[in-house]
């Protein structure tokens, strides 16, 4: 009994020993990093001219609404496509008294006012902003004039505009 005494002296004795003794430390650090990719998108309503007038010119506009990521630039440019045409039964290959000249416009408001919304003039016939992560309605930013339509065929005219993000 008495070694068991003197073997558990011993071992408490050596447990406070090392319990009091100091150990070396270091330390580091993570560097964490990660990247947010702006993206975009865009939609326009249809520019819905109604009944074309004989005896002048005819308005219709359209909102174009880009939802690009949160503080990403965006500019909106005619891809070229069918522009400054409406064509009777949408066939962009009829002329003359089967298509009406429709050229599209920036409209008032807007930093390109009065600027022709065509492939040719797209450095400054544009729409331009920053993504705020929403749609950004554009209202009635763009402005089509179709012509008088005296002498035309009769019939649905139409036609397909392209519109290009760039981001």
């Amino acid at each position: 009994m008495n070694k068991l005494k003197k073997l558990l002296l011993i071992s408490s004795a050596l447990l406070l020993s090392t319990a009091n003794n100091t150990f070396a430390a270091a330390s580091g650090t993570i560097t964490a990093s990660g990247t947010v990719v702006g993206t975009c998108t865009v939609t326009a309503s249809n520019m819905a001219f109604g009944t074309l007038n004989q005896s002048g010119t005819t308005l219709a506009y359209s909102t174009v609404t880009p939802n690009c990521t949160n503080g990403t630039p965006w500019t909106v440019t005619n891809s070229g496509a069918n522009e400054g045409y409406i064509y009777l039964g949408s066939n962009a290959d009829l002329v003359s008294t089967s298509r009406l000249a429709a050229p599209i416009t920036v409209n008032t408001g807007f930093a390109a006012s009065g600027q022709d919304f065509t492939f040719a003039n797209r450095v400054t016939g544009k729409l331009v902003g920053t993504g705020n992560g929403s749609d950004q309605a554009q209202t009635d930013a763009l402005k089509g004039t179709a012509a008088n339509a005296n002498g035309n065929v009769a019939g649905v005219y139409g036609g397909t505009i392209t519109l290009t993000i760039a981001y």
